[in-house]
């Protein structure tokens, strides 16, 4: 399998074919995580506004962002 990078495995946005080519299984594990979260959310119509989505998107790529960096600063 070609495995990403270091550097594009840390990339603000992943597709679900660079997820799946993480080698390192916690971090895929995180980025699958707050994928599906993602996901999820737009796919919540009902609940979270057009409006609204963009600012639950942003809240989910920071807290995203933050797990990794723990994740960093512990290897």
């Amino acid at each position: 399998m070609n495995y990403l990078s270091e550097e594009k495995q840390f990339k603000e946005v992943l597709n679900q074919d660079e997820i799946s080519r993480i080698q390192n299984s916690e971090i895929r594990k995180i980025r699958e995580k707050y994928w599906r979260l993602q996901h999820e959310a737009f796919m919540n119509e009902r609940d979270i506004s057009d409006s609204e989505i963009g600012k639950v998107s942003k809240e989910l790529i920071r807290q995203e962002q933050e797990e990794l960096q723990r994740f960093k600063n512990n290897k």
